[in-house]
């Protein structure tokens, strides 16, 4: 279909029609009689504008006729940045177009109150999904719209569009103290982490009383999204995690939390003879302190002050070198470091300014050729492009060399609220310190 027919369809019955009849006279062509015309109108009616195959110029075409004003809620600043570069390249949208901040832990209900009561307000979500609860939650009850621009999804992977549009691609990674282990940390896989951990006493004290533990830990609140779907994705993979084990140490995993726990089916149950629970099991078990800020794990990491020292907080903490703390990532554990944690963007279910919010999405994503928007301002230490024609060259590593999978959201948000009850349970029978 040429976009001028489209148009001068658009512009003649923008003050008459809705979106959708537009859309149904667009398609009803000078043989609108016959039957092929009709079944095609009708199709297009109920699936509304094939806005995942539109250009930039045609979703502008769209949505200057719009009159509402785009409104973004975002849990990440950086899209008040995206919405100046926006409105930068588009200035007749400068009083069209607004961000509002928005907290992680509140957006979703928001979305939902406002749905619910026929208040949309927002036209467009940014925030990241650890656990699946965005596309479960929001997506699957029809609170949020995915839009998959073809321009850019031909330069994705495509399992990263299971459960939505991202933007970019960041993870949780554990760091290291670079002055204690100026040759890389010698760890090579989770179970690294947990070394000390006694079988027999089924504590990192052994027999004789002494503590085993190698590692001082410091890590943000487990009970947060972003590192219980990452405990949650080890026990998903818990044969895996059991296979590592035996392939490092020569012998098969004991399962020390069959004979610590009760599994209480549809209070505190949990898989059983699983490799990813016998880790959190063990983790558990340690000597652990949880601080309230990213800056301060890897700031107690820089300081070392109980010997080796892991601290386990988000990506962009590493950025915490340019003011001199010696710090790194841990990178290349076995069968893999972490998931990909991806930033999505959903147009609002029923927004007032669908184009708009498609326009505006698209701008984000880098536009058709990945250079037409304003991708680079996500472009940080931390982050990953997900376009494989546009390159974030802040971040010294590759995902490749960090090596992380795509996360598996389906069987992660079924873990994720039972991995926060066992970590609060289970910290309760740590012996004290």
């Amino acid at each position: 279909m040429k976009v001028t027919r489209v148009l001068a369809c658009l512009l003649a019955l923008a003050l008459l029609f809705s979106m959708s009849t537009l859309f149904g006279c667009a398609s009803n062509t000078a043989d609108s009689g016959s039957e092929n015309a009709t079944s095609d109108t009708t199709a297009q009616e109920e699936s509304g504008p094939d806005y995942d195959n539109m250009s930039m110029e045609e979703l502008y075409e769209l949505a200057i006729l719009e009159t509402g004003k785009i409104t973004v809620y975002s849990t990440t600043t950086t899209a008040q940045v995206a919405v100046k570069k926006f409105i930068k390249s588009y200035p007749e949208f400068e009083n069209r177009i607004e961000y509002i901040e928005s907290d992680t832990n509140t957006v979703a209900d928001r979305i939902e109150t406002e749905s619910d009561t026929g208040n949309i307000n927002a036209d467009v979500l940014q925030v990241k999904d650890n656990s699946g609860e965005i596309f479960y939650e929001l997506v699957q009850y029809d609170y949020l719209d995915i839009y998959y621009p073809a321009s850019v999804c031909a330069h994705v992977d495509p399992e990263l569009l299971t459960y939505g549009m991202p933007v970019y691609a960041t993870y949780s990674p554990w760091y290291y103290n670079t002055e204690t282990y100026p040759d890389g940390c010698p760890i090579e896989s989770w179970w690294d982490i947990v070394q000390g951990y006694d079988t027999t006493t089924r504590s990192f004290t052994n027999a004789s009383g002494q503590n085993q533990q190698f590692w001082t830990i410091y890590t943000k609140d487990i009970t947060s999204a972003s590192y219980a779907a990452l405990w949650a994705q080890l026990i998903v993979d818990g044969d895996a995690i059991a296979a590592q084990y035996e392939t490092q140490y020569g012998t098969p995993l004991e399962y020390t939390y069959m004979d610590e726990l009760t599994n209480n089916a549809g209070i505190m149950e949990f898989p059983e003879n699983n490799g990813g629970v016998e880790l959190f099991w063990r983790f558990t078990q340690m000597v652990i302190t949880e601080l309230d800020d990213g800056d301060q794990v890897v700031s107690a990491v820089d300081e070392s002050l109980n010997g080796p020292t892991l601290g386990l907080c988000s990506g962009s903490k590493l950025d915490n070198v340019n003011n001199g703390a010696t710090i790194n990532w841990v990178t290349g554990l076995q069968p893999y470091t972490a998931f990909k944690a991806c930033d999505y963007v959903y147009p609002i279910k029923n927004c007032d300014n669908p184009a708009g919010a498609r326009l505006f999405i698209l701008y984000m994503l880098g536009g058709d050729d990945g250079q037409s928007g304003c991708l680079s301002a996500f472009n940080s230490i931390g982050k990953w492009s997900i376009r494989d024609d546009f390159v974030f060259d802040k971040t010294p590593y590759t995902s490749e060399e960090v090596n992380l999978k795509n996360p598996d959201f389906a069987d992660i948000y079924s873990y994720y609220p039972d991995v926060k009850a066992y970590w609060i349970y289970w910290r309760s029978l740590a012996p004290s310190t």
